[in-house]
């Protein structure tokens, strides 16, 4: 295996165990409001914690695997890392809980 390919896919299975972890901790939630409460916060926070994982892994992934799969927008989520990491106190929990029920459940179906 090519070490590009062999680590390319560490980080792609790094990310979708942190996709399914999100998924997990807000799977019984209806609103963004109960999200952000849950558990003390715990479940949001952690989440957070997890897209900052899902940024920093992004950023690994060979030059050549992001040309191929150039429809998926690879600044946008890596410049939702960035905002989560450096802006920590502004983060709006209605975008998060929009990105989560919209964007990640499509991001596994994907990588099926």
């Amino acid at each position: 295996m090519l070490p590009n390919i062999k680590n390319d896919l560490m980080y792609l299975l790094n990310i979708l165990e942190s996709i399914e972890k999100i998924l997990l901790y807000s799977k019984d939630c209806t609103a963004a409001e109960e999200f952000y409460e849950m558990n003390d916060q715990l479940n949001f926070n952690a989440s957070l914690n997890l897209f900052a994982n899902i940024g920093e892994n992004i950023g690994k992934l060979s030059d050549e695997l992001k040309q191929a799969y150039c429809d998926v927008d690879w600044n946008r989520i890596k410049g939702f890392r960035n905002r989560i990491v450096h802006d920590y106190v502004n983060i709006d929990t209605f975008m998060v809980f929009d990105i989560i029920m919209n964007d990640l459940s499509s991001c596994l179906l994907r990588a099926d």
